[in-house]
């Protein structure tokens, strides 16, 4: 079953199958919908407050209210980037871009939007990636790589002991014990 949104209609439908006492398994059978999606639907839109019971005129204020506030939404145009642009050709780092959006009080980005519009930007033939401190390290793959965290360099093995080492007859080997 794909997934759909619930529509007006819909919402107004579930509101009389539900005040007819049916539950929420032949609601969904009747409506072609899933049963967890009536769920939710009810759970998240009902007047708690009040009575407990779902209006679908006060659930699609709801819905309506949601989806404005929501931020996947947003989109940024090309005069939102106008700034940013400034900025970066002023050699700034996109974490001090972001700082000082939201200091004055702008329409801010997170560190990785302006990321992701510099590399869009550069795969378009532009140049702005060329102001970035680290521009040449974009990503390191690391699968399938020589770990060396932790290793020290020209550390011996410790099979590459003497043997007298091991004997401890001589001074100087000994472990000191507290």
């Amino acid at each position: 079953m794909k997934y759909k949104q619930l529509t007006e209609g819909d919402r107004y439908t579930l509101a009389a199958l539900k005040r007819q006492g049916l539950s929420f398994a032949n609601i969904a059978e009747a409506m072609n919908r899933d049963k967890s999606t009536i769920y939710r639907e009810v759970n998240r839109n009902s007047c708690w407050i009040i009575d407990g019971s779902y209006r679908p005129s006060k659930a699609q204020r709801r819905t309506r209210a949601r989806r404005r506030r929501s931020r996947r939404n947003q989109h940024f145009t090309s005069q939102d980037y106008k700034e940013v642009r400034r900025l970066i050709r002023k050699d700034w780092s996109p974490e001090q871009i972001t700082g000082h959006l939201k200091k004055e009080g702008k329409r801010s980005f997170s560190h990785e939007t302006i990321y992701r519009y510099i590399w869009r930007d550069k795969r378009n033939g532009g140049t702005l990636w060329k102001h970035l401190r680290c521009a040449q390290k974009r990503r390191r793959k690391r699968y399938k790589a020589y770990d060396s965290r932790g290793r020290l360099a020209d550390k011996r093995n410790i099979a590459e002991r003497p043997l007298e080492v091991e004997t401890r007859k001589t001074q100087g080997h000994w472990k000191l014990i507290l």
